[in-house]
């Protein structure tokens, strides 16, 4: 009887353990949903954050879908947000980062981290 109660202990110890290291990082409420910017030649262009898929808006109506993998959050000085980097794969299982810097303030500002001067905001649905 005790070894059942120990083994069942065990199982539930791996499987906890398993999910938590294999697992995603919750996407954060505030990112969740359609980003745009006013800079022109970004126009017909946009991302959309979802719990568990990043879709990049390529234009001319067209997107691409792929599964998030995980999240990193790096707090930064008060200054420059917090920053996130989504990691996604493609079909073929090639890995890719999306990493940028959100403020949350004024209703969250998104910032890439390789073109900080653009400045990317939430959609009204």
């Amino acid at each position: 009887m005790r070894m059942k109660r120990v083994f069942k202990v065990l199982i539930c110890f791996v499987v906890f353990f398993g999910l938590r290291c294999g697992g995603k990082t919750a996407v954060p409420e505030g990112l969740i949903g359609v980003w745009k910017t006013s800079a022109t030649e970004y126009a017909d262009r946009f991302f959309e954050i979802k719990r568990d898929q990043v879709i990049f808006g390529t234009g001319e109506g067209k997107s691409d879908i792929y599964p998030i993998t995980k999240i990193e959050i790096g707090k930064l000085p008060e200054t420059e947000g917090t920053l996130f980097t989504i990691l996604y794969k493609n079909i073929e299982g090639q890995k890719y980062k999306f990493s940028f810097y959100y403020d949350p303030t004024n209703q969250g500002t998104i910032r890439f981290k390789n073109q900080k001067e653009m400045v990317w905001i939430k959609a009204k649905n």
